[in-house]
């Protein structure tokens, strides 16, 4: 089981991420949070293999938490969530350490692949 925690300001996509991840087999979800602030503190107590990242949030953005997270715990996998489609977002997140990029809209079709490739290049 792949234990994933998802950082998400949005309730209700929030709640459609954690519904699609239902229906996804060997993903299990531990935890979530609303911003970068409490996705730090959520990965340090709960300990995911993956977390799921919106990139904009209050309090702390979702680039500065996977920075942040990436030079605490290296192995651990960020997947950007993010609607918007921009390539200076994608670079943002590649820098900052983030190991995927998923775009809202086509959470359906490439979140599930993304998770499996990412999750692979750990082994």
């Amino acid at each position: 089981m792949i234990k994933t925690l998802i950082v998400d300001d949005n309730p209700g996509f929030l709640k459609r991420v954690k519904d699609f991840l239902a229906t996804c087999e060997g993903i299990e979800i531990i935890g979530e949070a609303s911003d970068g602030e409490q996705a730090i503190s959520k990965t340090l107590e709960l300990n995911p293999d993956l977390v799921l990242m919106d990139v904009r949030m209050g309090v702390m953005n979702g680039l500065n938490a996977t920075q942040r997270l990436k030079d605490e715990l290296p192995d651990l996998v960020i997947i950007i969530l993010s609607k918007y489609d921009l390539h200076e977002y994608r670079e943002a997140a590649r820098i900052r350490g983030a190991d995927g990029y998923v775009v809202k809209t086509s959470m359906v079709e490439e979140l599930l692949p993304t998770i499996q490739q990412v999750m692979i290049d750990q082994v």
